[in-house]
């Protein structure tokens, strides 16, 4: 009986999540859709092209909807299931609501996996594409001669920062190569005016050299020009590491962070947020499906209109909160996982007081 009302539960609330997932998409998709067609008719850019542009900018919005089609669907799901009395039979039986809770977690869990998993493997990549279309064939901006700011682990190990990379010369200028140990400890600090790559090894010119003992304070050897050939990236492998954080996957933005603050190469308060926001953000499907449940079984006349008026409400609480929350911790004034997960935990505390209260 159990393992037939868990399944009824699960595959109750897939119709009604595919039917919100589609909805809410629909409705995201107006903004960049207008701008597609704005820019076909007053730019004359190829339908083509703007056709692609519009595939690749979709994704960056629907990681949104995950959430959103949950909460909908378990407003939908369990207002019937209460109209239609179907709870209160549940509950004559002895089965709490606690217990008809579990399918739902199961539910959102799975979403949530799925909208983790799509933010990695997706979104990331098609970002990155939709940002070269845009700036390629819409706008017709020539790539910049030089990538600013690049960072990024070299095959001996070293974490290399240049200022800038220019891919077509092979060049790199302001050039700093620390190595470090197996407990993090720095060893050896390479500075260099410019890096000149020759097809095979790259020379660092007015190289300060520095070797940390322990103990002993380094004492800088001054070089003129000094060869390595024990790093093998090419000057596009530099210049490719110039993406965004939204372009990145979770442990490509994690290893930049790493990085920067080894190097105290520049403040990574924001892009801390941005790195908690991609777990957070998913896990909202788990929160959102409690909350839905909940106030499914306290609405007995919720239909369809009613339960898409509720979950705009609660959708629009959730980002206003995600919002203020997330500019305080790009700001400073609260740690980044508080201001990535704190609407999550507000929501936790509403959705699980609503069920103790309808439990008891």
């Amino acid at each position: 009986m159990i393992r037939i009302l868990d399944r009824y539960i699960f595959t109750q609330l897939i119709g009604p999540f595919l039917f919100g997932f589609f909805l809410f998409v629909t409705i995201i998709a107006i903004d960049p859709m207008m701008s597609a067609l704005q820019n076909v008719v007053n730019e004359n850019v190829s339908m083509t092209v703007m056709f692609r542009w519009f595939l690749n900018r979709l994704p960056q919005d629907m990681i949104f909807t995950f959430p959103m089609s949950v909460l909908l669907a378990n407003l939908l799901v369990f207002g019937r299931m209460s109209k239609d009395s179907e709870t209160t039979a549940l509950r004559a039986g002895g089965t709490n609501f606690f217990r008809i809770l579990l399918p739902v977690v199961a539910f959102a869990l799975t979403i949530t996996i799925i909208s983790f998993c799509f933010n990695e493997l997706v979104v990331p990549g098609s970002n990155e594409r939709a940002r070269n279309i845009r700036r390629q064939e819409i706008l017709h901006l020539t790539e910049p001669e030089a990538s600013e700011n690049t960072i990024m682990r070299s095959s001996d190990g070293a974490f290399v920062y240049a200022r800038k990379v220019y891919e077509k010369r092979g060049q790199m200028e302001k050039v700093l190569l620390e190595y470090y140990d197996n407990n993090g400890i720095l060893n050896k600090r390479i500075s260099a005016s410019t890096a000149d790559w020759n097809g095979k090894t790259w020379t660092l010119k007015q190289a300060v050299l520095q070797n940390y003992t322990v103990g002993t304070l380094p004492i800088p050897v001054i070089v003129a020009e000094m060869h390595i050939d024990s790093i093998e990236e090419t000057p596009e492998d530099f210049a490719r590491q110039s993406k965004k954080p939204n372009e990145m996957s979770y442990n490509e933005l994690k290893e930049r962070i790493e990085a920067y603050e080894r190097a105290q190469f520049m403040d990574t308060t924001e892009m801390r947020v941005g790195l908690a926001m991609k777990t957070s953000l998913p896990f909202a499907s788990f929160f959102f499906a409690i909350i839905g449940a909940s106030f499914g079984l306290t609405n007995n006349r919720s239909g369809a209109f009613i339960g898409f008026g509720v979950s705009i409400l609660i959708i629009f609480i959730y980002y206003v909160l995600m919002s203020i929350f997330s500019a305080l911790g790009k700001s400073g004034y609260i740690p980044p996982m508080m201001a990535a997960w704190a609407q999550n935990l507000i929501f936790a505390f509403a959705g699980f007081y609503i069920v103790k209260s309808i439990n008891d």
